[in-house]
C-alpha cells in the first residue's frame, strides 16, 4: 500500500491569534486590550483601507453593517481620533480654550496620511511631536525687547510673544513650563500694570473687545480722543474713563454744561480752558500720566469739594456734580449792586449790553 502525504513541504496559512469564529479577536473594542483596534491599526501602519473593506469607504457600516461613526463622529481618520488624549495633556486644554490654533505651535499636516506624519514607509515622524512656532510667538512690538527667536526646550517656552517674554513688561511667568499649573492672570505675561504704565485700570485705555496677543496695541474704543472719554466725536464726558455716564460721577459732572453751553449764559468753552490738550493720544504727559486729569491751576479746582474758585462764577461755588448751580443771579446780582444798574432788571440787560459776549472777561457797554 502506498501512502500519499500532500502539502508537507508547504506550511498552511494560520488564523490570527485568539480568533473565535469572528474576523476580529476578543478585545477589539476594549481600550485596555492588547488587541484594541487602535493598537491593531498602529501595528498595521495605519492602513485604513483594511477597515474600509468591511466598514465601507465612508466607515458608515459597509458589508459589516457596523458603523465606525457611532464612536468616531468625524470618521476614524479625523485628527481628534488620535489626538483626543494628547490635546488634554499639559497646557493643551488651556491653549485650546483661548483659541490658539494648533498651527501656532506645530506643523499641521494637510491630511492624516501626509508625508512625514504617521504612516511609516520609511518616513514616519517619531514621537514626540516637534514644536514649530507660528507667527504669533514671533511677534515683536519693540525690537529692542526681543533677545532671540521663539524657542521650546525641556518643556519650557522662551522668547515667545504669547507669554510676554518679548515684551519686557514685567510678567511673573513669561517662560512657563508646559506641565506647570496655571496660576495668576494678566500678571503672568505683563505687570498689572506694566512698568511703563501710569494707570492700573486696563479698560480706561484698552477696550475689552480688542483682540489680545495679536501684536497690535489698541488704545480706545475708536481712534481719536473720544475713543477713551466722550463719544460720537465729542471728547467731553460722558463717558468718562471709568465708563460712567451720569453727571453725579466726578469724571462726568458738568463737562457738557461747559462744552455745549446749553444754558446760553455764554458760548461753549473749549477743553483747553481747563485742561492741557495733547496733540496726539500718545503725547508725553497724556496717558503716561497718572490719574486724575490735571486742571489748570488758575481755575482753583478742588477735587475734595468738587468746586472751582474761578472768576467765571463770581462769588458762587456751584458743585461740579450737581445740576442747576449756575443761572442769572448766581454769579452776579440781578441787577448788579452798583449805582449804574439802579432800576435795571433782567429784561433790560440788553439795553446796555445788546451783543456782549458773556463771561469773556470784558464788560461790553454801548
Amino acid at each position: 500500500m502506498v501512502l500519499v502525504v500532500a502539502g508537507c513541504a508547504e506550511e498552511r496559512a494560520r488564523p490570527e491569534p485568539n480568533v473565535t469564529g469572528r474576523l476580529h479577536p476578543p478585545g477589539i473594542t476594549n481600550e485596555d486590550s492588547e488587541y484594541f483596534h487602535g493598537r491593531e491599526l498602529a501595528r498595521r501602519d495605519y492602513d485604513f483601507s483594511l477597515c474600509a473593506k468591511c466598514h465601507g469607504e465612508d466607515f458608515a457600516g459597509g458589508t459589516s453593517k457596523v458603523s465606525c461613526l457611532a464612536c468616531h463622529d468625524d470618521k476614524p481618520t479625523a485628527c481628534a481620533t488620535c489626538h483626543r488624549e494628547d490635546v488634554e495633556a499639559g497646557a493643551h486644554a488651556v491653549h485650546r480654550t483661548r483659541g490658539v490654533a494648533c498651527a501656532e505651535c506645530h506643523t499641521v499636516p494637510d491630511s492624516w496620511n501626509a508625508e512625514g506624519h504617521i504612516r511609516r514607509g520609511g518616513s514616519a515622524d517619531p514621537r514626540p511631536a516637534e514644536v514649530v512656532f507660528g507667527a504669533t510667538a514671533a511677534l515683536t512690538i519693540d525690537p529692542a525687547n526681543r533677545v532671540g527667536s521663539p524657542q521650546y526646550a525641556n518643556g519650557t517656552c522662551t522668547n515667545v510673544y504669547c507669554h510676554g517674554d518679548a515684551l519686557a513688561a514685567g510678567g511673573a511667568a513669561t517662560e512657563p513650563r508646559w506641565d506647570a499649573p496655571v496660576t495668576g492672570n494678566c500678571d503672568r505675561c505683563h505687570g498689572a500694570p506694566p512698568p511703563s504704565h501710569a494707570q492700573d485700570r486696563c479698560v480706561s485705555c484698552h477696550p475689552q473687545t480688542a483682540p489680545h496677543i495679536d501684536g497690535a496695541i489698541q488704545i480706545g474704543r475708536t481712534a481719536g480722543c473720544d475713543g477713551c472719554h466722550g463719544g460720537g466725536g465729542d471728547p467731553a464726558p460722558p463717558f468718562d474713563l471709568a465708563g460712567n455716564e451720569f453727571t453725579t460721577a466726578l469724571g462726568v459732572g458738568a463737562h457738557q454744561a461747559h462744552l455745549a453751553g446749553p444754558s446760553l449764559l455764554r458760548a461753549p468753552l473749549a477743553c483747553s480752558e481747563c485742561h492741557a490738550v495733547p496733540a496726539t493720544v500718545d503725547a508725553l504727559g497724556h496717558i503716561d500720566s497718572p490719574l486724575p486729569a490735571e486742571v489748570a491751576p488758575a481755575i482753583g479746582w478742588s477735587r475734595v469739594t468738587g468746586t472751582c474758585g474761578t472768576w467765571c462764577h463770581g462769588s458762587a461755588t456751584p458743585v461740579w456734580t450737581q445740576q442747576g448751580g449756575a443761572a442769572c443771579g448766581t454769579c452776579h446780582a440781578v441787577p448788579p449792586a452798583t449805582p449804574v444798574h439802579a432800576g435795571a432788571t433782567v429784561q433790560t440787560c440788553s439795553t446796555c449790553h445788546p451783543s456782549a459776549s458773556h463771561m469773556d472777561g470784558d464788560v461790553d457797554v454801548l
